[in-house]
Protein backbone atom coordinates (compact mmCIF):
# COMPACT_ATOMS: atom_id res chain seq x y z
CA UNK A 1 0.00 0.00 0.00
CA UNK A 2 1.17 3.42 -0.28
CA UNK A 3 -0.37 6.84 0.75
CA UNK A 4 0.60 10.07 -0.55
CA UNK A 5 -0.91 13.03 -1.84
CA UNK A 6 -1.79 13.30 -5.77
CA UNK A 7 0.69 15.69 -6.41
CA UNK A 8 3.51 13.28 -5.76
CA UNK A 9 2.31 9.96 -7.16
CA UNK A 10 4.41 10.40 -10.63
CA UNK A 11 7.57 9.39 -8.13
CA UNK A 12 6.17 5.93 -8.03
CA UNK A 13 5.85 6.08 -12.10
CA UNK A 14 9.58 3.93 -12.51
CA UNK A 15 7.67 0.96 -10.81
CA UNK A 16 4.07 1.44 -11.69
CA UNK A 17 3.77 0.57 -15.40
CA UNK A 18 0.77 2.83 -17.65
CA UNK A 19 0.83 5.65 -14.25
CA UNK A 20 2.54 8.72 -16.47
CA UNK A 21 -0.56 8.51 -18.89
CA UNK A 22 -2.96 7.72 -16.00
CA UNK A 23 -2.04 10.84 -14.38
CA UNK A 24 -1.68 12.87 -17.42
CA UNK A 25 -5.24 11.31 -18.28
CA UNK A 26 -6.99 12.28 -15.10
CA UNK A 27 -5.17 16.00 -14.32
CA UNK A 28 -6.89 16.81 -17.83
CA UNK A 29 -10.03 16.09 -16.58
CA UNK A 30 -12.14 19.31 -16.82
CA UNK A 31 -14.78 17.98 -14.68
CA UNK A 32 -15.90 15.04 -12.72
CA UNK A 33 -18.81 13.22 -14.02
CA UNK A 34 -19.21 10.08 -12.70
CA UNK A 35 -17.72 7.83 -16.04
CA UNK A 36 -15.39 5.53 -17.00
CA UNK A 37 -12.08 6.15 -19.53
CA UNK A 38 -9.89 4.05 -21.54
CA UNK A 39 -5.76 3.71 -21.12
CA UNK A 40 -4.10 1.52 -23.56
CA UNK A 41 -2.86 -2.03 -22.47
CA UNK A 42 -5.78 -2.77 -20.82
CA UNK A 43 -5.88 -0.01 -18.42
CA UNK A 44 -8.67 2.61 -17.21
CA UNK A 45 -10.20 5.09 -14.97
CA UNK A 46 -12.91 6.09 -13.54
CA UNK A 47 -14.72 9.03 -11.44
CA UNK A 48 -16.86 7.99 -8.63
CA UNK A 49 -19.41 10.54 -6.63
CA UNK A 50 -21.14 9.06 -3.72
CA UNK A 51 -21.20 8.88 -0.06
CA UNK A 52 -19.21 6.65 2.00
CA UNK A 53 -21.03 3.81 3.78
CA UNK A 54 -20.43 2.08 7.29
CA UNK A 55 -17.32 -0.69 7.29
CA UNK A 56 -18.43 -4.25 5.92
CA UNK A 57 -16.55 -6.19 3.49
CA UNK A 58 -13.34 -5.83 2.09
CA UNK A 59 -12.30 -6.20 -1.92
CA UNK A 60 -8.74 -7.06 -2.86
CA UNK A 61 -8.22 -7.61 -7.03
CA UNK A 62 -5.35 -9.94 -8.69
CA UNK A 63 -5.23 -8.71 -12.17
CA UNK A 64 -5.18 -4.80 -11.47
CA UNK A 65 -4.31 -2.62 -8.72
CA UNK A 66 -6.05 0.54 -7.72
CA UNK A 67 -5.12 4.24 -6.93
CA UNK A 68 -7.79 5.94 -5.22
CA UNK A 69 -7.45 9.91 -5.61
CA UNK A 70 -10.21 11.71 -3.54
CA UNK A 71 -10.66 15.06 -5.11
CA UNK A 72 -13.32 16.29 -3.20
CA UNK A 73 -15.07 15.22 0.54
CA UNK A 74 -13.17 12.42 2.30
CA UNK A 75 -13.57 9.09 3.16
CA UNK A 76 -12.02 6.53 5.68
CA UNK A 77 -10.20 3.46 3.88
CA UNK A 78 -9.84 -0.18 5.44
CA UNK A 79 -6.57 -2.32 4.68
CA UNK A 80 -5.60 -5.55 5.79
CA UNK A 81 -2.96 -7.84 4.77
CA UNK A 82 -5.17 -9.77 2.08
CA UNK A 83 -3.02 -13.35 3.47
CA UNK A 84 -4.81 -12.51 7.00
CA UNK A 85 -8.33 -12.41 5.37
CA UNK A 86 -10.61 -14.96 5.03
CA UNK A 87 -13.33 -14.99 1.82
CA UNK A 88 -16.34 -13.77 1.68
CA UNK A 89 -18.01 -15.18 -1.30
CA UNK A 90 -16.30 -16.66 -4.98
CA UNK A 91 -13.62 -14.57 -6.81
CA UNK A 92 -15.15 -13.01 -9.80
CA UNK A 93 -12.86 -13.08 -12.35
CA UNK A 94 -14.66 -11.33 -14.83
CA UNK A 95 -14.92 -8.47 -13.09
CA UNK A 96 -11.59 -8.83 -11.28
CA UNK A 97 -12.89 -8.55 -7.86
CA UNK A 98 -12.57 -11.08 -4.58
CA UNK A 99 -14.75 -10.01 -1.32
CA UNK A 100 -13.12 -10.54 2.40
CA UNK A 101 -13.37 -10.09 6.11
CA UNK A 102 -10.43 -9.65 8.54
CA UNK A 103 -9.25 -7.21 10.95
CA UNK A 104 -8.77 -3.96 9.61
CA UNK A 105 -6.91 -0.82 9.91
CA UNK A 106 -8.97 2.53 9.16
CA UNK A 107 -6.96 4.96 7.65
CA UNK A 108 -9.07 8.69 7.03
CA UNK A 109 -7.82 9.96 3.60
CA UNK A 110 -8.77 13.76 2.77
CA UNK A 111 -9.03 15.78 -0.10
CA UNK A 112 -6.48 15.63 -2.51
CA UNK A 113 -4.62 12.45 -0.74
CA UNK A 114 -4.39 9.10 -3.34
CA UNK A 115 -3.99 5.79 -2.04
CA UNK A 116 -2.27 2.33 -4.21
CA UNK A 117 -3.83 -1.17 -3.00
CA UNK A 118 -2.05 -3.87 -4.53
CA UNK A 119 -3.47 -7.16 -4.99
CA UNK A 120 -1.83 -8.12 -2.07
CA UNK A 121 -3.84 -5.40 -0.17
CA UNK A 122 -7.64 -6.22 1.19
CA UNK A 123 -8.90 -2.54 0.72
CA UNK A 124 -12.58 -1.31 1.99
CA UNK A 125 -12.88 1.96 0.49
CA UNK A 126 -15.37 4.00 0.79
CA UNK A 127 -16.06 4.33 3.86
CA UNK A 128 -16.51 5.94 7.58
CA UNK A 129 -16.79 5.41 11.02
CA UNK A 130 -19.06 7.73 12.02
CA UNK A 131 -20.61 10.42 10.08
CA UNK A 132 -21.34 9.52 6.15
CA UNK A 133 -19.35 12.04 4.00
CA UNK A 134 -20.04 12.91 0.29
CA UNK A 135 -17.26 12.23 -2.19
CA UNK A 136 -15.51 12.35 -5.37
CA UNK A 137 -12.77 10.77 -6.48
CA UNK A 138 -10.97 8.57 -9.44
CA UNK A 139 -10.16 5.05 -9.48
CA UNK A 140 -7.44 4.00 -11.59
CA UNK A 141 -7.10 0.34 -12.57
CA UNK A 142 -3.45 -0.45 -13.94
CA UNK A 143 -2.74 -4.17 -15.12
CA UNK A 144 0.15 -5.66 -12.74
Amino acid sequence: MIICPWKDIMRYAPVLEGLEEAVEAVNALTSYEAKTYPLSGGNRFFVAVGTTKAPDVAEAHRDYLDIQYIVKGKEVMGWADLADCAPAGEFNTEKDVGKYTGNFEYITIPEGICYVAFPEDAHMPGRHLDVPNDFVKVVVKLKV
